[in-house]
């Protein structure tokens, strides 16, 4: 009776400390990623602050073109000249018919050259309509912008003080957990965390393969993954095995903790 009674709290002692090492790397993962929410916010903002000075720059440039464009329209608007200079020739009666077919030309030329003027006066004022439609729509932009990007600020001041009450909770949290496991089984998985950045020490196994790898494990190492007798751990890589139904479990008791707080 009493060998029995041994060998099943053994095998509580290592689902327990399977458990607890599992929602330890499941609150360190939710760190993290609560930290990178911290971090990046004020990354995105100089960069934001960054497009917007060019967008300005960019506006500035084409009003200042603009401006330039009809100051050169007004400077070389010759067309009354042109007009003139043909409504003369119009007047002209008496002449001879040498004169007359000399100013029928001359009248053919003016007028061919007033209307290529008149042409030209005529596509630079419509650019001119572009680029003012242009600003427009460019100013436009910019306030809209400016108006998301005060909004996403106040969205993130109010979601960052949830967020900081939500990673000092789990650090409370992960203090009391680490009371709970074996300081051989902590060391180890520290060592595997310091070795891989993603942070993944503990990896469920589904059909003698575990997760984010093809290599199956051995029939007999599956079978003790299932009994939870003692830790596995992988061969290859060096992590701490745990079954698909133990990590499920703990993932749907974890799931409120970790995402069902702000």
């Amino acid at each position: 009776m009493k060998n029995k009674y041994n060998h099943n709290s053994s095998i509580n002692s290592n689902e327990s400390q399977l458990k607890y090492i599992y929602r330890l790397q499941l609150i360190h993962l939710r760190l993290k990623y609560l930290n990178y929410i911290i971090n990046i916010f004020p990354v995105f903002v100089l960069r934001f602050i960054l497009f917007l000075q060019q967008k300005k720059i960019y506006l500035f440039f084409l009003t200042q073109r603009l401006k330039k464009k009809k100051q050169l329209l007004r400077s070389n608007s010759n067309l009354k000249i042109y007009k003139n200079k043909l409504l003369q020739l119009l007047k002209i009666k008496s002449l001879t018919k040498q004169k007359i077919k000399r100013l029928e030309l001359d009248i053919e030329y003016n007028y061919i050259d007033f209307l290529l003027k008149k042409r030209k006066h005529l596509n630079k004022k419509k650019n001119l309509l572009i680029n003012s439609r242009q600003i427009k729509q460019l100013k436009k932009y910019i306030r809209i912008k400016e108006l998301l990007f005060k909004t996403k600020i106040i969205n993130y001041n109010q979601k960052k003080e949830s967020i900081n009450k939500k990673i000092i909770f789990l650090k409370e949290m992960e203090k009391k957990i680490k009371q709970k496991i074996n300081k051989s089984l902590l060391k180890r998985y520290k060592h595997i965390i310091s070795i891989f950045p993603s942070g993944i020490a503990i990896v469920p196994v589904y059909k003698k393969i575990p997760f984010g790898t093809y290599i199956l494990i051995t029939q007999q190492k599956y079978y003790e993954l299932l009994e939870r007798k003692k830790i596995i751990i992988e061969e290859i890589s060096g992590r701490i095995l745990i079954d698909f139904y133990l990590a499920n479990k703990e993932n749907k008791k974890m799931k409120k903790i970790l995402f069902n707080f702000y």
